[in-house]
């Protein structure tokens, strides 16, 4: 990377300019000291240029902010509203979870997801507890015969 053509570094204003065999030798303690001022200065202007150009790098690379205006729930309990909506979701959407949490509006699809999997294990238990898992109708094996999975 040539600094000169990254426009990091102009050329000199005052440059001294010798062929290979006078630079050779030359005393390079006596070059001009005003060209030594004017790279030193090139310098430091290059490293300010650089520090900003990498926080604008950092600034565009950074991730947008979230809406927090759809996923902003007050509780962390489930109000019977969202749990109404998080049904109808379910049966509609079935285990896409970023599409019930849009439907439900106040809930990230990880959340979703947490409840989906609480909601299913309740299911489950309530089930068991009924009585309906030892011996109940033949439609009422058919319903958990097959419990819904979910994928992660």
């Amino acid at each position: 990377m040539d600094p000169f053509a990254l426009g990091l570094l102009a050329p000199p204003a005052r440059s001294v300019k010798l062929s290979a065999e006078a630079y050779l030798l030359t005393d390079h303690n006596q070059l001009a000291p005003h060209f030594l001022e004017d790279l030193e200065s090139q310098l430091e202007q290059a490293k300010e240029k650089t520090l900003r150009l990498r926080a604008q790098e950092q600034q565009r690379d950074k991730p947008p902010p979230r809406e927090n205006k759809q996923i902003a729930s007050e509780s962390r309990y489930w109000t019977n509203e969202e749990r109404q909506r998080f049904e109808k979701a379910l049966k509609t959407f079935g285990t896409d979870f970023v599409a019930i949490a849009k439907f439900v509006g106040t809930r990230s699809s990880t959340q979703v997801r947490t409840h989906a999997q609480k909601y299913y294990a309740k299911l489950i238990r309530d089930y068991k507890r009924s009585g309906k898992a030892q011996g109940g109708t033949k439609e009422s094996k058919m319903v958990m015969k097959n419990p819904p999975s979910i994928q992660y």
